[in-house]
């Protein structure tokens, strides 16, 4: 401001001595400086404008910068006095004064808005004087020539402007600070009374010692602690406002606060005998200058009696709570949760019963000890009860953590909180395992053998009534077999009732073994035994068949001789079975019927398994025999290995497939399509399948030595359950190890229905295989769950078309689209294909057209033993040269 406004005065007055000159007729001709002059000092006073909107301060005492004006001033007057500037054109002192105009609009305007939003009167009166400066200049501008009215017109605008800058000054300088002064000494009376109000309303009594300790401030509440309420207090010595008997407990603490140290500690008052004790509180804080110097103390006294008085009956419950705790903890079982069941604190007893250390409880759940015994619904129902504030009682399995079982009469008792809302659970737990026992063991007795611990009659009846009902509920068939040991009188009377009743807890044993979880085993007495089978098939014929695996497993099971010691007895059942289900007849009328099967067994010999249903009889026992010719098969090596040739476009055999035949001696030749799904039901399958891949992988080493044969691959089909063995990867290495076949001469055809089992377990499987070099492929493509996933997945090297879209391919257009697309998929994923079932010439010059170039069937070679594998080629190139002269020879339409 000092440097601003000093130059505009100075420029001015050099303006006014210059323009007395100008006027003169001898120096008409120094008008432009002049004029220059003038809008030198509006440019200076909008750059002071300026300043002050921006706030800018500038750095130096106010001395250095007035002597800077003062040498500015006098340096422009003596410019101004030797130099002429009257070559300057008067368009530009126009366009210059509207240029500085301009700037003064600007600074008018901005000084508004800002007046507009703050609502200072400074910033009015400086947009005032931008405005009248503007005028000012722009008048300046176009009276240049004009005569001494003008130049009044001028000066009056310009010293009117000055006029309303001295007055923002004035108000922003003097008025401002001094309204701002009153503003911040009523604010300051304001704190203080609140200050003063919020000491008075204090809880706590307040004082302030000065550096003698004499009383300089105290408030309401510390003179009615110390009794002195009606008494002025001010400047009272400690000594004199203390009873001498409390100074030596005070003294040693105020001088501690007097050396700068906080101190607090309590002490008790008795005011007269008999009279309750009052307890108070003392913080003693060191007060200082705000040089940091100590002057006095300041002291807080607070009223504790309460407190004091509630922690002593505190600590008295506490006692009585750890005198009933341990009273608890010796006969209870005890455990503590939070509103969400997590456990916070246990006894020893239930750390004893449940083998868990209290670090492994606390924190958890209950879950810990949870034995799956009781449904979800018998906690959900004990968490509604404790939801709602209810004590609830029970008794409780639960599990140890060595797995044993234990039972506990339960309590639980929540702990409302203030809302009334449950905040803590308390379970209070009695130890009721022997009295649970003795009454399973009650009840085991009445509906339990009490030779062989199997269901007796009384729970068999319940059991099959209840598996009659579940049949008829769920559309299910289920099975009653009834079976006796056949010359079981014979064992008694040769080897006595000891010997007996050892052999009756065998065959109990055995039973139980040969059937499946959920199914039961009873014994009716003597050497009848029954069995339940739930949950077969829907199927009748289906679950027939399930019925007479089990069943034949059974008589199997009970055939194997029984050693007592030295002593060996070999004997047989007879098996009596019939199916129940929707529309099946009482219980008893079941057990009947199934005895009349057993008597019909026994009647056609004994070791026999007989249907209450004479139809089936004949399939059933055809069936059976088949698969006791099948095991036998196996031990007599009655299989053997056909190959069929898979071939490329030249007819060259570049793989095989290998298929199993089996001869017996009493059945002469069967069709794989009778043995394979049995031998799939009784679990077969993993013998015989192992026996094809060994065969096999024996072939392949053998031709390891052929020229023409060591490039084939042979192709093994593998069944789901086969595959799907926890041992298959071990037992393909294994054979590969064994026999020294190349791993990536064998090929497993898989079939699509088995990748909707465990699709991450055959693609592990798959993949552990593949990387040995055993290649996959995905057989009867198109007819299963075909899912382009699983393409993209697995890893294939190989997809064989069904032979269903073969057959048709030359008369159907639907089928040769489908194997249109199957190739160009397959080349798309860099993937082989073979077509199954090719029959016919035609049908492998159209497929050879749409780019399929290896081919498997009945043209190419029936399945054949390996010695005959490739003889039926040549009978194809020549049926396939008379197919192609036939056709060069008919005429073109």
């Amino acid at each position: 401001m000092i440097l601003c406004f000093t130059l505009v005065a100075g420029v001015g007055l050099v303006h006014a001595l210059r323009h007395d000159i100008v006027h003169s007729p001898e120096k008409i001709t120094d008008s432009a400086t002049t004029s220059w002059l003038w809008l030198i000092g509006a440019v200076v006073q909008l750059v002071a404008i300026g300043l002050l909107i921006f706030r800018v301060q500038l750095l130096g005492p106010r001395s250095a910068w007035l002597q800077l004006a003062v040498a500015c001033v006098a340096l422009l007057a003596w410019t101004a006095a030797r130099v002429n500037i009257s070559g300057v054109p008067p368009a530009m002192d126009d366009g210059f004064a509207l240029l500085v105009t301009a700037g003064f609009c600007i600074a008018c305007f901005a000084l508004y808005h800002r007046f507009k939003q703050d609502s200072e009167v400074a910033d009015l009166w400086l947009a005032l004087s931008c405005f009248l400066a503007g005028l000012s200049t722009l008048s300046f501008g176009f009276t240049l020539a004009s005569g001494k009215t003008a130049d009044l017109t001028v000066d009056f605008l310009r010293l009117s402007s000055y006029a309303c800058l001295h007055r923002a000054v004035f108000i922003t300088g003097f008025q401002s600070p001094i309204r701002r002064l009153l503003l911040s000494e009523a604010r300051l009376r304001e704190r203080e009374n609140e200050l003063q109000n919020i000491l008075e309303s204090l809880p706590a009594g307040m004082c302030r010692l000065d550096g003698n300790l004499k009383l300089r401030y105290s408030n309401r509440n510390f003179k009615l602690m110390m009794g002195l309420e009606h008494k002025s207090i001010g400047g009272l010595p400690v000594d004199e406002m203390l009873a001498p008997d409390r100074l030596p407990v005070l003294r040693p603490h105020l001088h501690q606060a007097m050396a700068g140290k906080k101190v607090a500690f309590d002490f008790a008052i008795e005011t007269a005998p008999g009279e309750p004790v009052h307890h108070r509180h003392v913080v003693l804080a060191p007060a200082r200058e705000s040089d940091g110097m100590l002057n006095g103390v300041l002291a807080i006294v607070s009223d504790v009696t309460d407190r004091e008085t509630a922690l002593i009956q505190a600590a008295e419950t506490a006692q009585e709570i750890l005198e009933l705790k341990a009273a608890l903890d010796a006969h209870a079982i005890v455990a503590i949760t939070d509103a969400k069941g997590f456990i916070t604190r246990v006894n020893d007893k239930f750390c004893s019963i449940s083998k868990y250390a209290r670090e492994e409880l606390v924190g958890k759940t209950h879950r810990i000890i949870n034995s799956g015994y009781h449904p979800k619904g018998f906690f959900g129902d004990m968490w509604k009860t404790i939801s709602r504030g209810e004590v609830w009682n029970g008794e409780v399995c639960n599990r140890a953590k060595d797995g044993s079982l234990y039972w506990v009469h339960t309590t639980i008792v929540p702990l409302l909180g203030p809302t009334g809302n449950p905040e803590q659970y308390i379970a209070i737990r009695a130890d009721i395992t022997m009295r649970k026992e003795a009454e399973a063991e009650a009840q085991r007795m009445a509906l339990h053998d009490a030779l062989t611990g199997l269901p007796n009659r009384r729970l068999m009846g319940d059991r099959l009534t209840h598996a009659l009902h579940t049949a008829q509920g769920e559309r299910q068939h289920g099975a009653l077999l009834v079976l006796d040991m056949d010359n079981f009188k014979d064992v008694n009377d040769s080897l006595g009732h000891a010997v007996g009743d050892l052999l009756l807890r065998q065959v109990a044993i055995r039973l139980t073994e040969c059937v499946r979880k959920g199914d039961t085993v009873a014994r009716l007495g003597g050497d009848e035994f029954l069995v339940i089978l739930e949950h077969l098939d829907p199927n009748f014929p289906e679950a027939t068949s399930q019925a007479l695996d089990i069943g034949s497993q059974i008589r199997e099971a009970l055939c194997e001789p029984f050693h007592f010691g030295t002593q060996v007895i070999s004997t047989s059942p007879s098996i009596g079975v019939i199916l129940f289900g929707e529309g099946s007849p009482a219980p008893d009328e079941l057990v009947k019927r199934a005895d009349m099967a057993l008597y019909k067994a026994k009647e056609e010999g004994r070791n026999r398994l007989a249907f209450f249903d004479p139809q089936l009889q004949e399939e059933i026992n055809a069936r059976t025999e088949l698969l006791r010719e099948l095991r036998n098969a196996i031990t007599k090596s009655e299989f053997t290995l056909y190959y069929q040739p898979v071939v490329d476009t030249a007819m060259k055999i570049v793989s095989v497939e290998a298929l199993i035949r089996w001869k017996s001696e009493r059945l002469g030749l069967v069709s794989p399509g009778q043995f394979i799904p049995l031998a799939e039901q009784s679990n077969l399958i993993l013998p015989i399948g192992q026996w094809v891949l060994h065969t096999a992988c024996t072939q392949l080493k053998a031709w390891e030595q052929d020229p023409a044969r060591r490039h084939w691959t042979i192709a093994v089909n593998v069944s789901a359950k086969q595959f799907y063995d926890d041992g298959f990867v071990s037992n393909v290495l294994q054979t590969l190890e064994v026999t020294g076949a190349p791993a990536n001469k064998l090929r497993f055809e898989i079939t699509e229905s088995m990748m909707q089992v465990n699709l991450r377990e055959t693609t592990v499987k798959m993949q552990t295989l593949r990387s040995l070099g055993v290649l996959f492929s995905l057989d009867d493509f198109g007819t299963g769950y075909s899912s382009l996933s699983y393409l993209k997945t697995l890893p294939l090297d190989q997809l064989k078309i069904d032979r269903s879209f073969v057959d048709d391919i030359l008369t159907d257009p639907n089928d040769a689209a489908i194997i249109r697309t199957i190739l160009a998929l397959a080349d798309h994923l860099s993937l082989s294909v073979v077509a199954e079932g090719v029959e016919t010439v035609e049908q492998k010059q159209l497929l050879m057209s749409y780019g399929c170039r290896t081919y498997q069937g009945f043209l190419f070679g029936k399945p054949v033993p390996v010695e005959l594998l490739g003889s039926e080629i040549d009978a194809v190139h020549e049926a396939q040269a008379i197919v192609q002269k036939v056709r060069s020879e008919q005429p073109l339409h």
